[in-house]
């Protein structure tokens, strides 16, 4: 369960294909910037294909930013589980409060005014109590 929450090839395979785009991206707008310098072009028309290789690439970025943030947070997640798993494991039987694994479990509490109690888990779940 811990592998397929946390599974993260999705994402680095389109990383890498990102990290690609980018190269590819650069390289033309080198290329573009090169030719304009070397031969006289309507400048409107270099605009336009310059800006357009600039957006390209600003979009690809963004979104690369945005993969490697979800990647972090799946490995941060990952992590978490697993440390909850060897607590769990090394208990035997649970006789009283364990405050450690408490606070390994939960989040916080709300108490409603009407007695329902909502527990939120460290995982973004929750649950209430009627």
């Amino acid at each position: 369960m811990q592998a397929t929450l946390t599974d993260c090839t999705g994402i680095d395979t389109e990383i890498e294909s990102l990290l690609e785009e980018i190269d590819v991206v650069t390289e033309l707008t080198k290329r573009c910037i090169a030719e304009n310098s070397r031969t006289a072009q309507n400048q409107e028309e270099y605009a336009a294909r310059y800006n357009g290789f600039v957006e390209r690439y600003e979009k690809a970025k963004a979104r690369l930013e945005q993969l490697r943030t979800t990647k972090a947070a799946r490995e941060a997640q990952a992590e978490a589980i697993g440390a909850f798993m060897f607590e769990v494991q090394e208990l035997d039987t649970l006789t009283e409060f364990d405050e450690k694994l408490w606070l390994t479990i939960i989040d916080t509490i709300t108490v409603h005014a009407d007695g329902r109690m909502t527990f939120k888990f460290q995982g973004g779940k929750t649950l209430t109590s009627y």
